[in-house]
């Protein structure tokens, strides 16, 4: 990926350079809001809860980075999936942009699992719901069951502690079925500051540390699609991963 596209990052950090010796910015009204480095422009969007909390989707809170959304739009187009499902779904603002885009597509449908659908405003045909705990034995079995014969994606977007996410990818990648996705949210948890007050919620680690060891063990069924990250601001590093074909795979 950097090879293929080492002319633009080249040209990037050319214009960095010169922007420390001549800040791009010159406007003194925009000149301190636009100078902030990446890093800090994404720490700020995620863990400034009166902002994140303001972004929502047809009026539902969707507390998404909007490069993410447009990332998913492409991926949906592209794979069309029959049925997409997401673990954890809040008040639902996500679960309603998927299953409109489902619809302008013309195919699939949304499974939203959450231990609590208290908060969910979403209402759409496309939408169906199971409640409880997604790693519980019951609810994993009625997924199986919806999943069978179906083009599959599973978005992870549920308790984001690396212990968690680890035994979720467990239950659910396999469900994944070839050439479709499987999304883990929010790693940028563990690309903060350790002694940042989100730093310390996932001090034992979060979505990215349990992802990089998931590609470590199954390195051989999905593969990183770094493209999707080709924004540079996503709050899901290293959280697209594609099932490879069942022809690819060493079994």
């Amino acid at each position: 990926m950097l090879f293929r596209y080492r002319k633009l990052f080249w040209k990037a950090g050319w214009q960095a350079i010169v922007s420390l010796q001549s800040p791009v910015i010159q406007d003194k009204e925009y000149k301190v809001r636009l100078q902030s480095t990446l890093g800090e422009y994404l720490h700020w969007y995620f863990t400034d809860k009166s902002f994140l909390h303001s972004i929502d989707w047809m009026g539902i809170p969707t507390r998404k980075l909007v490069t993410d959304v447009w990332v998913y739009q492409e991926i949906l187009f592209e794979t069309k999936p029959d049925l997409i499902i997401e673990i954890g779904s809040l008040c639902g603002g996500s679960t309603l942009f998927f299953a409109q885009m489902l619809e302008l597509i013309g195919n699939g449908e949304v499974l939203s699992i959450d231990i609590s659908h208290e908060y969910f405003m979403a209402d759409h045909p496309k939408i169906r719901k199971i409640t409880g705990d997604c790693s519980n034995t019951d609810v994993v079995e009625q997924v199986k069951e919806l999943s069978k014969g179906k083009r599959v994606m599973v978005i992870h977007d549920g308790d984001h502690t690396a212990q968690a996410v680890e035994r979720d990818l467990k239950l659910y990648a396999p469900l994944v079925t070839p050439g479709m996705y499987l999304i883990i949210e929010d790693g940028i948890v563990d690309l903060l500051n350790p002694i940042s007050k989100t730093g310390q919620a996932y001090s034992s680690g979060g979505p990215l540390k349990a992802t990089r060891k998931f590609l470590r063990e199954m390195g051989s069924q999905f593969e990183l699609d770094m493209r999707r990250e080709r924004f540079i601001l996503t709050t899901n590093p290293k959280g697209y991963l594609i099932r490879k074909p069942f022809e690819d795979l060493n079994v």
